[in-house]
């Protein structure tokens, strides 16, 4: 089968590094060309996937020129789909990057027929989707999509997306059942559970005894409660605990974070890190440079965790992770594969970090409880064979990824 896969940016832009995995082990199985929607300069910053990035520019002269072709080739259908982006029921803002957007969709519908794709599957259900959903209109290439997380929350020409898609993945149970309850039966009932999956290393490194480090590899935004995290650690400190913590990931509120690193005393405790390569942070994780990685999530009604790839990622590594209970952490992180505390509780983040640095031995059977429950359940092959079999490709079974400890 040949697959166009859509993101937002990825892999032209170093984010939502979570596709790598689901990309790599998609194409194992199909021939898959990842093109994302919003991409604005052409070098890729993922290699060695195994799939083909297409860059389509925002409204450069390539996308009008495929954009007015495609008009030319099927003025009534453009118009039809015009149409329905226009008037259909979206917010005001959906609205407006739809239409822009809408070139886009006419250079995808080009490249489709190009490349003889079979199959359109687009993350993100809403403009990203949208983009997926006009192609599909313009040349009958059957249409799937996949939500994740703040997506679900937004009506973007929702319903005829989800009645034209021959399925709607959602990457968790939780977000699934809030899609679900949004929509009518017969809709609700083409929504289906498949995780996202991460490459689970083949051999991981106890970490050496030293004074224990803590990562919090998590987009600097406030719903992802830094501040909480910040609080904890200075309870931490002022126990005596003995820890480093490296925060990466850059976002909005940088300066809110460095002002309260220095506020809470902890500039010689906390180093900010920025971005950090997806692979260096999975390759560290393994080779045994964290003792504890460390998410504090918080949720509102609108916005809340789907299922942190950086936990995952943590957990693969048998680094063991203490979270908020927010989102669907639950479906991760079960008794005994890690620590759940309630939102926005310094002091509960706090006991369950000091619990853990305290104690070697039971860092090491947290961490490899939760590398099993990984391996059973979010390893990316199963979780790609689980989305291949939705999109009618027959891959092959997966092997179980040893559990060694260097």
């Amino acid at each position: 089968m040949k697959l166009a896969y859509l993101t937002t940016e990825f892999p032209f832009a170093p984010v939502e590094a979570f596709f790598e995995p689901e990309v790599r082990s998609l194409s194992k199985l199909a021939q898959v060309f990842v093109i994302p929607s919003r991409a604005t300069h052409a070098t890729v910053c993922y290699h060695d996937l195994g799939a083909t990035p297409v860059y389509l520019g925002l409204l450069d002269d390539t996308v009008l020129r495929l954009a007015l072709r495609e008009f030319a080739l099927n003025p009534g259908r453009v118009a039809r789909a015009l149409v329905e982006v226009l008037f259909g029921k979206s917010a005001l803002r959906a609205h407006v990057v739809n239409l822009l957007l809408f070139p886009k969709a006419l250079a995808l519908a080009a490249e489709v027929r190009r490349l003889g794709i079979e199959h359109i599957h687009a993350n993100w259900l809403t403009s990203t989707a949208t983009v997926g959903y006009v192609a599909s209109q313009l040349t009958g290439v059957p249409f799937s999509m996949s939500g994740h997380q703040h997506d679900i929350f937004f009506d973007n020409l929702l319903r005829p997306k989800i009645a034209r898609a021959q399925f709607t993945r959602i990457i968790s149970a939780r977000n699934c059942r809030h899609l679900q309850e949004r929509l009518p039966d017969e809709l609700a009932a083409r929504c289906s559970v498949v995780h996202l999956g991460v490459e689970v290393p083949a051999s991981i490194v106890e970490p050496p005894e030293r004074e224990p480090k803590i990562l919090c590899s998590a987009r600097l935004c406030t719903w992802k409660g830094h501040r909480y995290l910040l609080a904890a650690l200075a309870q931490l400190r002022d126990r005596g605990v003995a820890f480093s913590c490296d925060l990466a990931g850059e976002g909005e509120i940088r300066a809110e974070v460095a002002a309260g690193i220095a506020r809470h005393g902890l500039r010689d405790r906390v180093r900010m890190l920025g971005n950090v390569p997806h692979d260096r942070l999975t390759a560290g994780l393994a080779a045994g440079e964290y003792d504890l990685v460390a998410l504090a999530s918080t949720e509102d009604e609108d916005e809340h965790e789907g299922i942190p790839v950086a936990l995952m990622e943590a957990m693969a590594a048998g680094v063991p992770v203490v979270a908020t209970r927010t989102g669907s952490i639950g479906e991760l992180v079960v008794d005994g594969t890690g620590i759940l505390v309630p939102q926005r509780d310094p002091e509960g983040l706090a006991e369950a970090m000091a619990l853990l640095l305290a104690n070697p031995g039971e860092r090491r059977r947290v961490g490899l409880a939760g590398r099993q429950r990984v391996v059973e359940h979010f390893e990316t092959s199963e979780t790609t064979r689980r989305l291949a079999g939705l999109l009618g490709i027959s891959p092959a079974v997966p092997a179980r990824v040893p559990i060694e400890i260097g």
